[in-house]
């Protein structure tokens, strides 16, 4: 009759081990060590015979079965895995290349399969690459070790190796025979020590001499078997069951572990997008601020007509020059050769000057850019096809065209100011345009100090006509200056959104990828840790 808590254990060790397929499968990991361990858990018990060469283990074997089965030597005698089977009739086959199969009609394979491994140090090629290919697939493992000189740091290293994999260890001290009777406990008792501390627990120890029981002297051998015939009759259903759980949980450690890394990578590279949208704000920050320089020498040319225009009123509307004020074309020609002069064109070269600057400032960004990505290495991409980012930077700095993207920013000039009185602007030119303002201007003050006559206008007239054109020409000023300023502005934030525009679609799609696959990770990570803890909990209940 089955057991129905084995069953139930068996029911969820399988429902764990299909998930665990899936999911490592899914995290791009060779499963496998996982797919055999599965199918061992319907073979029969392994129990796997470990150790270094020359620490006795094919004499230990050749004990437990009372004959000589396994050659023995103090070199390396075999470069395969031996597996020791049932049979009814003794008989080798090779199963597969570096595993042989040797079978035997003795009573104690009915329950068990053994396995010689090649010593864990033999120098013999691919030994510990077959030796750890199996452990895997061990139920029990029987690590031995020699009294002459015991647990060595490479037995050590191999005892956290099948720590690892969470197999069940029995530790065997071979050549009893060699030391004293205090000698002999003073070794297990090391070994013992040595062990519990490289396991977090103290394994089973025995001291034998497969020597002395080949020679009928005991040897320990016999307690030996006599405790593998306990285990094969209360433990191995549960170690069986627990043995896949094992092998699943390392390699569950192991995604989760890569995981970990991958993440750890992925948010590296999401915090390079961060420094170039940290680039972009800061590269719009300095071209605002810097553009407001720019726009000043704007102002300065405007200034210095106003200054003129004062200095000209001053020395126009005056008794002096009544007769003067009475020929408006002539006025009109002082003021403009006087107060306008060049101003048209000093104008136009600044703004010109302020749209050249602000059309290699992306070409600037560009460099700091490929300076960043150049410190902080490309973004590791999901997707191979995404292309190398600072490629993608470096051919957007090559392909740039300030003189090209100085011209549209004119067009985006005209477009600003084409709803004021600058709308000339973007009709007949930069600087034609201006000078019509200008001279616009000039008109309008004409039209306020002509026509005066000294009988009629008389000395009281002449301070408000002053007045009102020195009010007329700063209005004048004040409005050509806001409407270039406003249509600068204009065209600075159209110009930083441009390129704003164009610097993120360099990193956007990078960079969501980046985020979408490090969520596409951390759940994976959930689900990988979730099913490990779900694992271990399984092998407590069955270890309990």
């Amino acid at each position: 009759m089955i057991d129905p808590q084995l069953q139930r254990f068996a029911e969820e060790a399988r429902a764990l081990l299909a998930e665990g397929l899936a999911l490592l499968g899914h995290s791009g990991r060779n499963t496998g060590q996982l797919e055999q361990a599965l199918r061992d858990l319907d073979g029969p018990f392994l129990l796997v015979v470990a150790g270094e060469f020359n620490s006795g283990k094919s004499s230990l074997l050749n004990a437990l079965l009372g004959q000589e089965l396994l050659r023995e030597g103090v070199t390396p005698t075999t470069d395969k895995i031996q597996l020791i089977a049932y049979g009814k009739e003794a008989g080798t086959k090779v199963l597969e290349p570096g595993l042989v199969a040797i079978y035997l009609p003795h009573p104690l394979l009915q329950n068990v399969r053994l396995v010689d491994t090649p010593g864990t140090n033999a120098v013999l090629e691919n030994h510990q690459v077959l030796t750890e290919r199996f452990l895997p697939r061990a139920d029990l493992i029987l690590f031995t070790t020699s009294a002459d000189r015991p647990f060595t740091a490479s037995e050590r290293d191999f005892i956290e190796l099948i720590k690892d994999w969470g197999k069940k260890l029995v530790l065997v001290v071979n050549k009893l025979d060699l030391l004293a009777e205090n000698e002999a406990e003073e070794v297990l008792e090391f070994v013992r020590k040595q062990a519990a501390l490289s396991l977090g627990l103290e394994p089973p120890v025995f001291g034998v001499s497969a020597r002395l029981a080949r020679a009928g002297q005991g040897g320990g051998v016999k307690e030996l078997e006599d405790y593998i015939e306990g285990v094969l009759h209360h433990e191995a259903a549960k170690i069986k069951i627990g043995s896949p759980l094992g092998v699943q949980q390392k390699l569950l450690q192991e995604a989760k572990a890569a995981l970990e890394e991958k993440l750890e990578r992925l948010e590296r590279d999401r915090q390079t997008c961060d420094r170039l949208e940290a680039l972009l704000q800061r590269h719009q920050r300095r071209v605002r601020q810097e553009f407001k320089g720019q726009t000043a020498q704007i102002e300065a040319v405007i200034g210095q007509v106003r200054r003129r225009a004062g200095t000209w009123l001053d020395d126009t509307l005056r008794l002096g020059r009544i007769f003067d004020l009475l020929n408006a074309s002539k006025i009109q020609k002082s003021f403009e050769e006087q107060v306008i002069g060049q101003a048209h064109r000093e104008l136009e070269r600044q703004i010109q000057s302020s749209l050249a600057w602000l059309a290699r400032s992306e070409r600037d960004l560009l460099a700091s850019a490929l300076d960043l990505l150049s410190t902080t290495g490309k973004p590791s991409l999901p997707n191979e096809e995404a292309g190398d980012l600072s490629e993608e930077v470096m051919q957007a700095l090559a392909s740039y065209d300030p003189e090209t993207e100085s011209r549209e920013l004119q067009e985006m000039l005209s477009r600003a100011l084409q709803h004021t009185a600058l709308a000339e602007l973007g009709a007949v030119g930069l600087g034609a345009g201006l000078a019509v303002a200008l001279h616009g201007l000039a008109a309008d003050v004409t039209g306020i100090t002509a026509g005066l006559v000294a009988a009629v206008l008389g000395l009281s007239i002449l301070p408000r006509r002053k007045k009102a054109a020195e009010k007329r020409i700063n209005s004048g000023l004040d409005e050509l200056q806001s409407e270039l300023q406003n249509g600068l502005e204009s065209t600075l934030e159209s110009e930083l959104a441009r390129a704003a525009e164009r610097f993120r679609s360099l990193y956007r799609d990078h960079c969501q990828a980046l985020v979408e696959e490090s969520e596409n990770q951390r759940q994976l990570l959930d689900r990988l840790d979730r099913l490990e803890r779900k694992t271990a909990a399984l092998r407590e209940e069955l270890n309990a």
